[in-house]
């Protein structure tokens, strides 16, 4: 049978081409086989079939390709002159490319502290030592409105140069006194050495310039007190007119009206506590004026709060300096009444009263009890009139659970707390009750380690509980009749002397006014450093 001439011979056809280098379109050459469908296949039957679709690149392989494709874009090309050249820089605002000068000048006429943050150039060219003492006067300084404008000669506008002065309203001070306190540039430091200029300028406003008239050596006296050069002499007197800033003590008052009548001239009296305040003392009309050094309208809530972790010893003498340089403190030996304008938020003062107690802190814990205890007895809206002071009860209650590791600590912890207010102790509160018995049986087990100050404490403690309702009930009716004012106890009251003959008798004495008591000593900052 004559074999088929059309796929076979093709095929033959095609093997000839390719012996000479030549392959006919459409044509796959393949070897020959038995077994038809082996003949259809090229793979070697070892290797695994490939799934149809694009392979996927490795995880490498792109890591790589990635990093070679950035690089590769990174280099400039003359193709592409844009990536060659480097980005040109942000042009200045016109605000930007004022002097300096007239930057001071904007921004402490703005007051607006956040002015800073707008642009690093500005934050540059104001953010200088002389702008942050100015920052401080205006903020702690108390100078009316109704004073007048002052002479480009003053020592006023020469002390606050370059700010062309003109005096805050109590609203506009607070706002900033509220700004200055959150500055990350207000520090203890820099406060306290602008208190002795912030004095000179009251000095200045309320007695130099309101015409006083001093003797050569009352005058030679002051000026060397007011170059600080020496605080021996604090007192000076003179002669002058009726003073208009006592107007407000004798407008409603018709014998302190007549006495404003009387002929010129009138003696005045001029005394000045360092680092505390400022006293003109009109001796004619039998009147006082007290100008604190620092007139703080609020105490900052972060000081008052604490750290995270509580106070460190800068912040309770911080804490120290701006109460007492702002004369929240009462005197017992004063004819003037104490009084402030100064307010507290008694919330966060209490909050850090209770972490002072966690933290072992007493000196922040007396401090804070002080401050909160003055202004809430003292602060102008009372009036005058006494009222009850009291504190949150669950202090106590913190205290029997904290630090009894240090039995002696912890009484001292407890004392404080009764100084500040002994009629807020919760009355019937089993903890109470646990750390007396506690303490009774430490002082049984170690009397000579325990017994003068535990025990006597822990057995008076007993006794008072049992007496609290009826002490509440006496002091709502007469405030004055507290255990302790002030941290100090009356001798003649009843309750008082069970205290002192009971705890302290008879190696301590009465506890006395604990107001003036400071870590920060006022004395130090006056007088300048030589060399």
């Amino acid at each position: 049978m004559a074999p088929r001439q059309g796929g076979d011979a093709l095929v033959t056809r095609a093997k000839k081409e390719a012996k000479k280098g030549r392959v006919l379109p459409g044509v796959r050459i393949s070897r020959s086989s038995s077994n038809p469908r082996i003949a259809k296949s090229t793979r070697s039957p070892s290797k695994p079939k490939r799934p149809p679709g694009r392979p996927f690149k490795m995880v490498t392989g792109t890591a790589s390709s990635q990093t070679s494709s950035r690089s590769t874009s990174a280099i400039p090309s003359p193709a592409n002159p844009s990536l060659a050249s480097t980005p040109a820089p942000r042009s200045l605002s016109m605000l930007e490319t004022l002097p300096v000068e007239i930057l001071e000048k904007i921004f402490l006429y703005s007051l607006n502290l956040n002015l800073p943050r707008a642009s690093p150039v500005i934050a540059a060219a104001v953010s200088r030592e002389k702008i942050f003492k100015i920052l401080i006067i205006l903020a702690f300084w108390n100078d009316p409105p109704p004073n007048p404008r002052l002479s480009l000669s003053d020592p006023i506008n020469r002390i606050l140069r370059p700010l062309d002065y003109v005096p805050l309203t109590r609203e506009q001070r607070g706002q900033l006194q509220e700004a200055v306190f959150r500055a990350r540039w207000c520090t203890m430091e820099r406060v306290r050495e602008q208190i002795p200029t912030i004095m000179l300028l009251t000095i200045h406003r309320q007695w130099v310039n309101l015409g006083i008239v001093m003797n050569n050596y009352q005058r030679a006296a002051l000026d060397k007190f007011m170059n600080r050069q020496d605080d021996l002499i604090r007192d000076f007197y003179g002669y002058g007119p009726p003073l208009r800033i006592l107007a407000p003590h004798y407008s409603q008052d018709p014998e302190m009206l007549a006495r404003s009548r009387i002929p010129s001239p009138h003696r005045y009296e001029l005394y000045v506590k360092p680092m505390q305040r400022v006293e003109i003392r009109a001796v004619t009309m039998n009147t006082i004026v007290i100008w604190p050094a620092l007139s703080i309208l609020k105490f900052p809530d972060h000081l008052l709060r604490g750290r995270n972790t509580g106070f460190t010893p800068d912040d309770v003498m911080y804490l120290e300096m701006l109460r007492m340089c702002s004369n929240n403190f009462a005197l017992n030996d004063t004819p003037v009444l104490p009084s402030t304008t100064s307010t507290v938020n008694r919330t966060a003062l209490h909050e850090g009263v209770d972490k002072a107690i966690r933290t072992k802190n007493y000196n922040a814990l007396i401090s804070l009890l002080k401050l909160d205890e003055y202004i809430f007895r003292f602060h102008t809206s009372r009036q005058g009139q006494p009222v009850c002071y009291t504190i949150p009860s669950d202090h106590f209650l913190t205290v029997t659970k904290v630090g009894r590791e240090n039995p002696h600590l912890n009484a001292a912890f407890f004392e404080a707390l009764l100084r500040a207010s002994a009629e807020s102790i919760p009355p019937n509160a089993p903890e109470i009750l646990q750390w007396t018995l506690e303490n009774v049986r430490l002082s049984q087990a170690k009397p000579s380690q325990y017994n003068q100050l535990n025990a006597k404490l822990a057995t008076w403690l007993s006794n008072f509980v049992l007496r609290l309702p009826d002490q509440l009930e006496y002091t709502q009716g007469f405030p004055q009749g507290q255990l302790f004012t002030c941290g100090q106890l009356d001798p003649l009251d009843l309750e008082a002397t069970r205290f002192i003959e009971e705890v302290l008798a008879p190696w301590r004495g009465p506890p006395t006014n604990w107001m003036p008591e400071s870590q920060f000593r006022v004395e130090d900052w006056w007088v300048k450093k030589s060399g």
